[in-house]
């Protein structure tokens, strides 16, 4: 078995890169966290996210009729889930459906079951899918 010897500066910058990655996403979810958490207590609970989901509700509802379908919910939610979220079967979601996607959401992106999201939740897959829903 042959091992290469690296210099003290591959080693260096290829431990430099890997902070730097996460420096991004962390920035992103702070200033996302930023943003949903009006009571700065560096955390953001359900009443805010649903708070933060009605702000994007309105924004995404152009006709002003209650309702998002697919076309005005943008890729935010694929078809399965619109379809899950919606026991009507309209084809749309209202803001009662929309809010239970949202808290679905924020409970998978809660691991530890303490009822508030930090920076380092929202930095996660499952944080990134719920901040798609109210940002």
């Amino acid at each position: 078995m042959k091992f290469k010897l690296l210099s003290a500066g591959a080693i260096l910058a290829a431990l430099m890169a890997i902070p730097l990655a996460h420096v991004g996403i962390a920035q992103a979810a702070s200033a996302s966290l930023t943003a949903l958490d009006p009571d700065n207590d560096g955390s953001v609970d359900l009443s805010e996210a649903k708070a933060a989901a009605a702000k994007v509700f309105a924004k995404l509802d152009p006709d002003k009729d209650g309702t998002l379908d697919a076309k005005e919910l943008s890729g935010r939610v694929d078809e399965a889930a619109l379809k899950a979220a919606d026991p009507d079967n309209d084809g749309t979601l209202d803001q009662k459906e929309y809010d239970a996607i949202v808290e679905a959401r924020f409970k998978a992106a809660d691991p530890d079951n303490d009822g508030t999201l930090d920076d380092k939740e929202l930095a996660t897959d499952a944080g990134k899918s719920f901040l798609s829903l109210v940002e």
